[in-house]
């Protein structure tokens, strides 16, 4: 009866943030979420756990959009211990999986561990009811080893913990980097629709390739190049901001390849206000799959990146420096690198990753 007595008030005393919410419970040590470090989050105190963007933003931003900034895509928590095995348990706000992505993409968390140089994923069994699971064993625990989990791509957690083995070393890491973040605003494609799992979205990807810190703010249908996002962002400091929006110029979404020149140049010379030398990335629409036989989907991204170069050309005249672009070929994405015809699957995340790094690569270098 007393060790009940005293389950509850640490419970209790952990939510009223009197002490860590830290137990054991069958052979597994414990630790709530709001224990680590958020990473992929800007700076800001006024984000809240697991979102993107703080709540001071939300009477700026339209409804979708804002619903959107509370999934969390891009973000991950780090830890360091010496376990066989992990758990995980965590309960979602929306569906867990969509037409043409599965749950473990939309929903799914995704372990990685630090192997050497190189971040090893990690496989686990899950199960996707009321309360998700994911249970990984059998890991070797001759060593401490770091471990990042990224969260879903498509979701918004309601609570989260993370268990290990009861006698194993159990860190939760929240020193964050000191370099200045490469910030991305993007459309659905860098949300990571659609990714098998949150570890395969491109950014993620690109993050493990590049070590550097990434922001990720994509947003399914929403990124629009939008004033309240632009001039958030231009507040912080950053190695390179990203324009990755012309999927989202189009007439599906009321919008056209004239607005996305009018938008991406002001967006640049925003930025240029307050960064005068931070590299400035425009990237063009990746393509179509379908777009050799249905010729009108051809056109939609050809009229769009027409645009996106002229942009680019116009304020390069201008003296804009530090200014690049990211062309639809480099990027390469082929036939067989879309679920949709529209969202890249695992390979053309792996197609996008690659370029971005390689371009990166020679941006910063």
């Amino acid at each position: 009866m007393k060790s009940k007595f005293f389950l509850f008030l640490v419970v209790v005393g952990a939510f009223c943030g009197q002490m860590p919410l830290v137990f054991s419970q069958a052979g597994y040590t414990w630790k709530d979420g709001r224990e680590f470090k958020i990473f992929g989050q800007l700076d800001d105190t006024n984000i809240s756990y697991y979102k993107r963007l703080p709540d001071t933003l939300e009477r700026h931003l339209r409804a979708p959009l804002w619903k959107l900034s509370e999934q969390a895509s891009g973000l991950y928590i780090k830890f360091k211990t010496n376990t066989s095995s992990v758990s995980i348990s965590y309960q979602v706000e929306n569906p867990i999986a969509f037409p043409h992505m599965p749950s473990t993409g939309v929903s799914g968390v995704d372990l990685y561990a630090k192997s050497g140089d190189t971040w090893q994923w990690v496989r686990g069994k899950f199960s996707f009811k009321d309360t998700i699971s994911y249970h990984f064993k059998g890991i070797s625990s001759d060593e401490e080893r770091m471990y990042r989990l990224y969260l879903p791509l498509y979701n918004q957690i309601k609570w989260l913990k993370v268990g290990v083995d009861s006698n194993a070393v159990f860190q939760a890491i929240v020193k964050k980097s000191s370099t200045n973040p490469i910030i991305i605003y993007g459309t659905s494609i860098a949300q990571g629709a659609c990714a098998s799992r949150a570890g395969m979205a491109w950014t993620n990807i690109l993050e493990r390739t590049i070590d550097l810190p990434i922001i990720n703010l994509g947003f399914s249908g929403n990124g629009r190049l939008e004033d309240p996002v632009i001039n958030y962002i231009k507040r912080f400091d950053a190695s390179m901001f990203i324009f990755d929006c012309m999927p989202n110029f189009t007439s599906g979404q009321g919008l056209n390849p004239k607005q996305a020149r009018i938008r991406l140049k002001k967006a640049v010379l925003e930025i240029r206000s307050k960064h005068v030398e931070t590299p400035i990335l425009l990237v063009e629409h990746a393509g179509y799959s379908d777009a050799i036989l249905q010729t009108g989907r051809k056109t939609i991204y050809e009229n769009l990146n027409r645009e996106v170069v002229a942009t680019f050309k116009e304020l390069q005249s201008q003296g804009i420096k530090n200014l690049y672009l990211l062309s639809r070929e480099e990027i390469g994405l082929g036939g067989n690198s879309f679920v949709d015809g529209t969202h890249p699957n695992d390979l053309g995340m792996y197609e996008y990753a690659s370029a971005y790094g390689k371009k990166i690569k020679n941006i910063l270098d």
